[in-house]
């Protein structure tokens, strides 16, 4: 696996695992969502809410299936890695994300359009970037990317355009 793609699996990896305990598990799933509710100041009964915790556990289920080699309910760093060097790769070359990865994307995205118009401006954005720890000039970048009409604004299917040309990891954590 390319370096690229073992930086990404890290990233991912350390930001779901919410316990620090090296392996994920469905309690780190839903605790990264819940996270992400908590920091809108919204519960999971809303319906955005209980959206992102759908899609969450959704993708454990996934990666679950897919990534737990021994089938011990625990996915390791290794076999985190392992799968995202299997993701198929975007226009770029890049890892682009699963069916179940874009759901939960959306599902976040869709709790970060805080006035719920469909579309983040970069203020949004920024703030969602900001709660996985990224930088306030590398979630400028990735913007930049995402909003290739530059009216200010990403919709949806900008995201997924932008996923597609540059690779999903280019819009979460920086063009490279």
């Amino acid at each position: 696996m390319g370096t690229d793609r073992v930086t990404v699996a890290d990233l991912i990896f350390d930001r779901l695992d919410t316990n620090g305990d090296g392996v994920l598990a469905a309690d780190d799933y839903r605790a990264s969502a819940e996270h992400v509710l908590q920091s809108y100041g919204m519960g999971p009964s809303a319906p955005k809410g209980r959206a992102l915790i759908e899609a969450n556990l959704a993708l454990w289920e996934q990666q679950a299936e897919l990534v737990d080699r021994d089938h011990d309910g625990k996915i390791t760093r290794e076999e985190y890695r392992e799968w995202v060097a299997s993701l198929p790769a975007s226009d770029s070359g890049r890892p682009s994300g699963s069916p179940e990865v874009m759901a939960a994307l959306h599902a976040q995205f869709n709790v970060a359009d805080r006035d719920g118009d469909g579309v983040m401006d970069r203020h949004e954005f920024a703030v969602w970037r900001g709660l996985k720890n990224v930088a306030a000039q590398t979630a400028e970048a990735s913007f930049e990317l995402i909003d290739s009409d530059g009216d200010g604004a990403i919709s949806w299917n900008d995201f997924t355009g932008a996923a597609h040309q540059h690779g999903l990891a280019a819009l979460l954590y920086g063009p490279s």
